[in-house]
């Protein structure tokens, strides 16, 4: 543990330091390329310091419990700094959890996996370089998944899937597995745990500022609102290109894509961390609003499955590859909009980086279906 945390604070206190002196000064110079989101930060935090309701006082496009958990580094100056070190801090958390939630089955494997996701390029620059805070939203993800392997309790894995929702909606897909290990009653006390976490969090809102609140549920779910579903995935370059498939169509095909994961799962008594892996992949390939520093959460998911092999490892690492290129190709061509000669190159490069990336997701996907890992050992609930 402590050789992991000393490991995990040089690496990611090595990159701070490089955009504290160099980074910042050198590239991002121009507020108006600033892809940090850490404006909206501020303007989130600063309103609950203040004493405003979320939603109603400041536009808000989140779930409310990540606004509360961006307070801190606010209000210690709201400073690059003071971002890129609290995020980090959950990246050394979610290092040194996987460790020790998975060591008792196998500390070597348990090791190296958390080394493997540590140096993931998307895990060393989403709470440096790029701030943004899905270095927090990981290490609450994957807390129901570890604590399975530690507590064996439903009521705990089901209260922080629920307080996961309420941080970033990616929680969602920790709920369907939990219910398919459980018989009728305790499918009721789980869901009775979640109703009621769900009810304290979110009633405030519901009662103070409804429409303003419900917006970001119909963005995300049903992709309504005045601005796109955008982010970095194939169908965004495709619209882009004026090959737009309707999200609504691309969301429908994805929960039937959902359904018949969980229905294999239930039929061939997959376990639950694996059946998060495959619902992921199947997200992640089909669901237009994906960004870069999703894949966070999906290569925290992947790599204690895929550790055994290097191969597929070796994939992961491209995918993360694959997803940085076409980053700064959204970002450059994209979202600023700037002419160039080469955009229509640069455009197509990153449509064939996605499509490449998708590839991938599938064969992982065809692989996790196919293969026993070491956590498949151990049974789950």
């Amino acid at each position: 543990m402590l050789v992991l945390l000393l490991v995990a604070c040089l690496a990611l206190g090595g990159l701070t330091a490089a955009d504290r002196l160099y980074v910042d000064r050198a590239v991002n110079t121009d507020p108006a390329t600033d892809h940090t989101d850490n404006q909206l930060y501020v303007q989130r935090a600063e309103t609950i310091l203040e004493g405003k309701l979320l939603y109603r006082d400041v536009e808000t496009q989140t779930p409310p419990l990540i606004n509360y958990l961006l307070v801190p580094p606010v209000a210690l100056g709201g400073s690059p700094l003071a971002f890129e070190i609290y995020f980090s801090a959950f990246i050394v958390l979610t290092v040194l959890a996987l460790f020790a939630a998975l060591s008792p089955i196998d500390e070597r494997r348990a090791l190296w996996v958390a080394l493997a996701f540590l140096f993931v390029p998307t895990t060393l620059v989403t709470p440096t370089l790029a701030r943004q805070d899905e270095s927090i939203v990981v290490f609450f993800f994957l807390l129901p998944l570890l604590l399975m392997y530690v507590s064996r309790s439903r009521h705990l894995y089901a209260l922080f899937a629920a307080l996961g929702i309420w941080l970033k909606m990616h929680s969602v897909f920790l709920v369907p597995p939990l219910l398919l290990k459980s018989n009728r009653r305790q499918t009721l006390k789980e869901l009775g745990v979640m109703a009621g976490v769900s009810l304290v969090v979110t009633l405030p809102f519901f009662v103070l500022a409804l429409d303003q609140f419900v917006w970001h549920l119909r963005f995300y779910l049903l992709g309504e609102g005045d601005e796109a579903l955008q982010g970095i995935s194939l169908w965004r370059i495709l619209e882009f290109r004026s090959y737009a498939v309707p999200s609504l169509l691309l969301i429908g095909a994805m929960g039937i894509a959902l359904l018949a994961i969980y229905y294999h799962s239930y039929r061939h008594r997959l376990g639950v961390w694996k059946t998060v892996a495959l619902t992921l992949l199947a997200y992640f390939v089909l669901y237009p609003k994906i960004h870069y520093e999703y894949f966070l959460i999906l290569f925290a998911v992947l790599i204690p499955l895929l550790i055994e092999s290097k191969k597929m490892m070796g994939m992961t690492y491209g995918m993360a590859a694959l997803s940085g290129i076409t980053l700064l190709i959204e970002q450059r061509y994209l979202d600023w909009g700037t002419a160039s000669a080469h955009d229509a190159v640069m455009v197509a490069l990153a449509g064939l980086c996605m499509a490449a990336l998708d590839v991938l997701l599938v064969l992982t996907f065809r692989h996790l279906l196919t293969t026993r890992t070491w956590l498949d050992g151990k049974p789950l609930f």
